[in-house]
């Protein structure tokens, strides 16, 4: 049987490795809502891209317009006019395209960050689970000692006895 010190430090290291694993899950945790937000927002962010190839086509296709246009009106001022703020309209557009870009492979760089912080967290939990595993043999083993020196002593009080009975009893 384990003494009551001995039952101190299992309890004591058992409520620890329960610390330390919630721990572990509540980081998990914080680390699966981040993913999942970064997931979001990549989502968006992809969104935004197909939105944006949209409208770089369309700046394409006004670009080819602004051609024909040119090409047709040669002079006239209202024309002109028109023709510029389509063409500053495409300059926005492509400096909103450059910044989502950016923003694009900043949330890539995010996710792979995370996504490797996941990967070690999920390397901990699995060697806090082998920790636990082996925590679990050795008090099988503890126990199993315990009983055989139980055993053990009560052969040996056995074995006295007979003796003290022999010497008693010649």
């Amino acid at each position: 049987m384990l003494t009551e010190e001995q039952i101190k430090r299992l309890v004591s290291a058992n409520d620890s490795l329960q610390a330390q694993i919630s721990d572990v899950n509540m980081v998990l945790s914080e680390r699966e809502e981040e993913l999942e937000m970064l997931r979001a927002e990549l989502a968006e962010a992809t969104a935004l891209r197909s939105k944006l190839d949209g409208k770089t086509a369309e700046i394409e296709s006004m670009e080819e317009k602004l051609g024909q246009k040119q090409m047709q009106a040669k002079g006239a001022e209202e024309r002109e006019l028109e023709l510029k703020q389509e063409l500053n309209e495409s300059t926005r557009l492509q400096v909103k395209y450059d910044e989502l870009v950016q923003q694009y492979a900043y949330l890539q760089t995010q996710y792979e960050d995370v996504r490797a912080q996941l990967a070690e967290v999920n390397q901990r939990n699995t060697q806090l689970q082998q920790v636990a595993g082996k925590i679990g043999e050795l008090e099988s083993r503890v126990e199993n000692m315990a009983i055989e020196r139980d055993d053990l002593r009560e052969r040996l009080r056995v074995l006295e006895s007979q003796k003290y009975l022999k010497e008693v009893n010649p």
